[in-house]
């Protein structure tokens, strides 16, 4: 399957809120006010806000706008397929805030880079997109010149959406398990 990878920028507020609002989540209505926040917002705030669209859709909106969020869109055909939250680790909130999720003290920035969710659309799962799109963000975060690539694959493998990406696709690139938390662990490789 040939697909086009593109770097999420500013001026494709659009696109993210289009392919979250009107493929991401076809088969899973439940999920449909996600728009990838979970990420960003305190966990409390993530969950008391989960059932505002709006409130969801302008945060998200607002963050792309502003370069917060960061990650890439996937394309086959034109149209967008997939999507993929990866940025700076300081750039996440609750990652930095919450203790179990540290690896060092005070990471600068562009020293670690986050791969922290994968969203295919249905009907492109299971075809090696991830593995695609996994293998361009070890490219960019080794030319933008990070240390280290980070990801929290869920520790129950038997999830039925493993949005944070499956331990196997991690091994399969070169990450390795530096710690087992209660519902995550931490996965990463040195670039």
């Amino acid at each position: 399957m040939e697909i086009e990878i593109k770097k999420l920028t500013p001026d494709m507020a659009d696109e993210y809120l289009r392919y979250f609002e009107e493929v991401a989540f076809t088969d899973h209505d439940e999920w449909a006010n996600c728009y990838c926040l979970e990420s960003h917002l305190p966990r409390e705030e993530n969950e008391a806000t989960f059932q505002d669209r709006e409130f969801r859709r302008n945060t998200a909106r607002k963050m792309v706008e502003d370069g917060l969020m960061q990650g890439y869109l996937v394309y086959s055909g034109g149209a967008a397929i997939g999507w993929c939250n990866a940025g700076d680790k300081v750039d996440y909130g609750p990652i930095m805030a919450e203790g179990e999720f540290e690896t060092m003290k005070n990471p600068h920035r562009g020293q670690i880079k986050v791969v922290y969710c994968f969203e295919l659309a249905p009907g492109y799962r299971g075809k090696g997109i991830s593995h695609q799109l996994l293998e361009q963000i070890i490219q960019d975060a080794k030319e933008e010149g990070y240390s280290w690539l980070e990801a929290y694959p869920f520790a129950d493998r038997d999830f039925e959406y493993q949005y944070h990406g499956p331990v196997p696709l991690y091994e399969k690139h070169g990450f390795v398990k530096i710690a087992e938390k209660s519902w995550f662990r931490i996965m990463q490789r040195k670039l």
